[in-house]
């Protein structure tokens, strides 16, 4: 009888590294970045969800709900929930890039002879080396990598300008972007809403703003005793579904430029909780300026 000896640092290793690769890989297709800190606990996540290798034989259902239950558990600390269409998004690439390698690896193996060693719990181990299998891994990534970076259409240069406000007297000075698809409008007014990444924008907010903020997107009853702000709820239609926004009526949002502020007649900002990661703060539609 043929035993089967497996090293558990090599396989908890090579499994982190693995999983570090396509988790990187999955990030750029689905257009989501994470920090280093989270990249390296999901990847500890997936090295140890490797371990039911080694658990007795479970019913199949329950094999495949727990290879499905990690990816989504593995993403999710990678790239978080929100927005869930994108989340989703990073799942399923996560999921295509672990097949690509499982077939990656089975052509290595057809192409040597090597029979498979183990298998358990739709888990498998291949007579191959780690060494090789973090080549197949990395040579994942760089196939996305360059497809992304090299193939995809030139983006054209993204349209900013500076942008000022008033809150609670206090002078807000925002760079905002021009994104065609941002058609947000004042419920009470009508006019085009500037909408604002409170992530990005927060160190320049007056403290009233932010610990109403702070309390609305943490799902807290927010300070509604706001003095000098008038909350403005702003509807908002995104592909994961309609939401109300938080914003404010502001006396007056102005574009700053060489001569000085020209005002734009526009009277209210709508807040999200998403990162923009673009170097600005702040959206705006083409009927804004």
């Amino acid at each position: 009888m043929v035993k089967t000896v497996i090293y558990l640092d090599i396989l908890l290793l090579t499994n982190f590294l693995t999983a570090y690769a396509l988790l990187s890989a999955a990030g750029l297709l689905a257009g989501r970045q994470a920090s280093f800190p989270r990249m390296v606990a999901a990847s500890v996540l997936a090295a140890l969800s490797a371990l039911i290798l080694f658990a007795p034989e479970l019913p199949y259902a329950a094999q495949l709900a727990y290879k499905l239950g990690t990816a989504a558990m593995i993403v999710w600390s990678a790239f978080g929930l929100r927005p869930v269409r994108a989340y989703l998004t990073a799942v399923c690439w996560y999921t295509a890039l672990n097949l690509l390698l499982a077939g990656l690896c089975v052509l290595a193996i057809l192409q040597t002879g090597t029979d498979l060693l183990q298998t358990g719990n739709l888990v498998v181990y291949l007579r191959i080396s780690p060494v090789l299998l973090l080549f197949l891994a990395g040579l994942c990534s760089l196939t996305v990598w360059i497809i992304l970076h090299f193939l995809a259409a030139p983006r054209g240069q993204e349209k900013t300008a500076g942008i000022e406000l008033e809150l609670c007297g206090a002078t807000v000075r925002l760079r905002a972007a021009l994104d065609t698809g941002c058609h947000l409008k004042d419920p009470v007014t009508c006019l085009p809403v500037l909408l604002v990444s409170y992530p990005d924008a927060r160190s320049r907010l007056p403290q009233a703003v932010c610990r109403f903020l702070d309390g609305w997107f943490s799902g807290k009853d927010p300070d509604t005793g706001m003095e000098g702000l008038t909350l403005r709820l702003i509807p908002c239609a995104t592909a994961a579904g309609p939401s109300v926004l938080p914003g404010f009526s502001v006396r007056q949002i102005g574009l700053i430029t060489s001569n000085g502020v020209l005002a734009l007649g526009r009277t209210a900002v709508a807040f999200t909780q998403q990162p923009f990661l673009g170097g600005y703060e702040a959206l705006y539609g083409s009927d804004f300026l």
